[in-house]
C-alpha cells in the first residue's frame, strides 16, 4: 500500500509543476491568498511525503501528513467540481469525493498498522 501511495503522490506532486499547474492553480477556492504559492507548496508536501512513504520509519507520518493534506485540500476539489473544471475524467463531485475518502482511509491505514504491530511493517 505504502509503494501505490508513493506513486499516487509522486504523479500527483509533479503535476503541480508540470501538465496541469494552471488548471491546479485554478482549482484553488477563491478568498484564498496566493493560488500559485499554493500549489507549490502542495506539490513539495506531495512529494517530500511520497518519499516518506518509502521509508519504514517515516512511513507512518507521512501517511498522516498526506491524510491530512487531502483533507486540507479538498474545498479545491469541491470548488473544481462545482465551477467545471476538469484535469481528468470522472473530474464531477461525487467521484472525487469517494476518490478522497479512499485515498485518505489508505492513508490512515499506514500508521493504524504500525501501531498495531510495530516490528512487522513491511
Amino acid at each position: 500500500m505504502r509503494g501505490g501511495l508513493a506513486a499516487m503522490f509522486l504523479m500527483t506532486g509533479v503535476a503541480h509543476f508540470v501538465g496541469l499547474r494552471a488548471e491546479m492553480v485554478s482549482m484553488v477556492p477563491p478568498g484564498l491568498p496566493a493560488p500559485e504559492l499554493l500549489v507549490t507548496v502542495t506539490g513539495v508536501l506531495e512529494l517530500a511525503g511520497a518519499a516518506g512513504l518509502l521509508f519504514r520509519r517515516t512511513a507512518p507520518l507521512a501517511a498522516t501528513c498526506l491524510g491530512l493534506l487531502l483533507v486540507a485540500m479538498f474545498p479545491a476539489n469541491v470548488h473544481a467540481a462545482r465551477a467545471g473544471i476538469t484535469t481528468a475524467p470522472g473530474d464531477a463531485l461525487l467521484p472525487r469525493t469517494l476518490m478522497q475518502v479512499v485515498f485518505v482511509a489508505a492513508c490512515a491505514a499506514i500508521p493504524v498498522r504500525y501501531w498495531r504491530r510495530p516490528g512487522s511493517n513491511e
